[in-house]
């Protein structure tokens, strides 16, 4: 099942970008603009924090980027919100009886894998400016 961890990640940096008043960012006005809860934000920001994305302005408020949005990819981004980031996952429960399920899980989950490189591949070519960059001119 793929998730919005990765969304809501790039969400919030730049969002946290845009924002000029950098210390008055907290997980409520971020929460507002992406449409979930601010427990989610905190624990979102939080990871991005161990990461080394984002970084608190003042010891209990404000958020900032951490690195240019240039030096962000949306590898990182994935990484640090989805640490297993196992995007296609292979139901387990087969028929070990049935010669065509056990034979069709191997296929699927070798197409997975190479389909989990190639987005990998791709994510890291791409930064938190290019999305910004769209979003500006959107």
């Amino acid at each position: 099942m793929i998730n919005t961890r990765l969304a809501i990640g790039i969400h919030i940096l730049a969002f946290v970008e845009c924002v000029p008043e950098k210390d008055s960012i907290n997980s409520e006005i971020v929460s507002e603009s992406i449409g979930t809860n601010a427990v989610v934000v905190r624990r979102m920001s939080s990871a991005l924090k161990k990461a080394g994305l984002l970084k608190s302005v003042s010891i209990k408020k404000g958020l900032m980027l951490a690195k240019k949005p240039e030096n962000i990819t949306l590898y990182e981004i994935l990484k640090a919100v989805d640490p297993s980031n196992d995007l296609f996952i292979v139901h387990q429960k087969v028929n070990p009886q049935c010669t065509y399920g056990h034979s069709i899980v191997k296929v699927i989950e070798n197409e997975f894998r190479f389909l989990q490189f190639e987005l990998e591949e791709n994510l890291k070519k791409k930064t938190l400016h290019d999305i910004m960059k769209k979003v500006v001119n959107n």
